[in-house]
């Protein structure tokens, strides 16, 4: 019986999800992954042993708060470079044209092409969230502040890898594609700050506390994001987002609406990216 093609497992995420995953590479990297997690979580729980003799709520927001930035970093730093290349690697190997011919659309091709590159890292993310359950043992930590994590984590993973697929489609250089990702990423990450604090210093007034609308572009800002929807304030780095993260409802609003931002902001990019490479055929 023939299946409807919405059932189907899209191929091109079908074929480089297993060519991905053959060989022993794939397994030790995970394997390392989880182990240097673990490390992590070791040396802060002897540190504080070392310290104190008996175990606070705080030791787990510590180690959650650590771990939680660790794998956000990884994350931030892998989805890009995986992706700039999905397009820009198949012109540089002259096998674009090709892929183009067959029944797939331009949109099933860069979908497939997404889903490949980024479902490696959400699979890294994945195989460590073991290890951020033992903090529960520690307690000071509430399922929903892990499951909103998770959340921002695919989110940002499918954004910042939009990025650069988007950027893959633009070059024709895998090498001037990654650059591009890599620098737009990391300009939206700090020039959102940025932007924020000349807005910041710029209507200050003596004895006045700062206007609270140039927050608004920490809901662009994926490192905000993950800062609200872990529950962790971090007014220690900048006093900007100081209200923003310290009431439930301020971070609430912070994560959803950065949430919303990069589904949308990745879904733009996909259809951008699909008009690139559409055949002209189809036109």
């Amino acid at each position: 019986m023939k299946q409807s093609s919405w059932l189907t497992v899209n191929p091109v995420l079908a074929r480089e999800s297993r060519v991905r995953m053959r060989g022993w590479r794939a397994p030790a990297l995970i394997t390392l992954y989880v182990a240097v997690l673990g490390f992590i979580a070791w040396v802060i729980l002897a540190g504080f042993s070392m310290n104190s003799q008996t175990f606070a709520p705080e030791l787990g927001v510590t180690i959650f708060g650590f771990l939680g930035f660790a794998q956000f970093a990884l994350l931030l730093f892998s989805a890009p470079g995986l992706t700039a290349g999905a397009i820009a690697g198949e012109r540089e190997k002259q096998t674009l044209d090709l892929l183009l011919i067959t029944r797939l659309s331009a949109f099933q091709v860069v979908v497939g092409k997404l889903g490949a590159a980024v479902s490696f890292t959400l699979l890294l993310m994945f195989a460590g969230l073991p290890v951020f359950s033992l903090l529960f043992l520690l307690g000071g930590i509430a399922l929903e502040a892990l499951l909103r994590t998770v959340v921002v984590y695919v989110v940002t993973v499918l954004f910042v890898g939009a990025i650069g697929l988007y950027f893959s489609s633009v070059f024709k250089r895998t090498q001037a594609a990654v650059i591009a990702a890599y620098g737009v990423s990391l300009g939206l990450i700090v020039g959102s700050l940025l932007l924020s604090l000349l807005m910041i210093e710029l209507l200050r007034r003596p004895n006045v506390n700062p206007p609270a609308w140039p927050v608004v572009f920490g809901y662009i800002n994926p490192v905000m994001g993950l800062a609200a929807a872990m529950g962790e304030p971090i007014s220690d780095v900048t006093q900007l987002y100081r209200t923003a993260l310290t009431t439930a409802q301020a971070r609430e609003t912070l994560w959803w609406g950065y949430s919303l931002f990069a589904m949308a902001a990745t879904a733009l990019l996909v259809w951008l990216t699909s008009r690139r490479i559409r055949p002209f055929t189809e036109h």
